[in-house]
């Protein structure tokens, strides 16, 4: 029989970043995300950022070095099919705190009550901010 403590999941969420320092200011200095760690290697550079109620996010400048690299990191997202949604319980303070600092739209309601705000990081991502 398995522990049930060790069968637990917990998030991370990998980006693989245009630019390490734009991802870098995006994710730590405009969204307060506290940083894990730090590295940089001969295939790029990365961070790891917290989330105060769990689970983390890297970001991942890679270049051609890394086996894994692809040349479609250095683009852009195109579309919106994947996005980052945070929840928070005081939208109102992050609207004060992104107005003048970052582009974004909202907030809005939406028809099940929660109310969105939403803006891009450095790579074109759908990040909404939302409270219930």
């Amino acid at each position: 029989m398995s522990d049930p403590e060790s069968d637990r999941l917990s998030l991370k969420v990998v980006i693989r970043c245009r630019d390490i320092e734009a991802s870098r200011r995006f994710y730590g200095e405009l969204l307060g995300l506290a940083v894990l760690e730090e590295w940089e290697e001969k295939g790029g550079q990365g961070c790891i950022f917290a989330f105060p109620e769990g689970g983390s996010l890297e970001v991942y400048q890679m270049n051609p070095q890394d086996k894994r690299y692809d040349a479609s990191f250095e683009r852009a997202f195109q579309d919106d099919k994947i996005d980052l949604q945070l929840r928070t319980g005081d939208l109102d303070a992050w609207v004060k705190r992104l107005e003048g600092q970052w582009p974004f739209k909202g907030p809005k309601t939406l028809p099940w009550g929660q109310r969105w705000v939403q803006l891009r990081d450095p790579d074109n991502l759908l990040v909404a901010l939302f409270e219930e």
